[in-house]
């Protein structure tokens, strides 16, 4: 499986405040979600998904659940 490649903001943001852009490499979901589809309201596998969610947060080692945009 691929790596999940991150992209982080360089900006003077508080040490509590935590923000990155994810690409569509590393992930579970298949053709034409492929492959770190994080959204849940596109029509993708709902498992894949939650599979996606679950390996970015224990990447990022997250205290707590993240706030998914749509």
């Amino acid at each position: 499986m691929e790596n999940i490649f991150l992209i982080r903001p360089n900006w003077p943001a508080p040490s509590s405040v935590v923000a990155c852009v994810t690409t569509r490499r590393g992930g579970y979901s298949a053709a034409p979600y492929d492959s770190l589809n994080l959204g849940d309201h596109v029509g993708d596998d709902p498992e894949s998904v939650q599979r996606n969610r679950k390996r970015l947060s224990k990447i990022l080692d997250l205290p707590n659940e993240p706030q998914w945009l749509n």
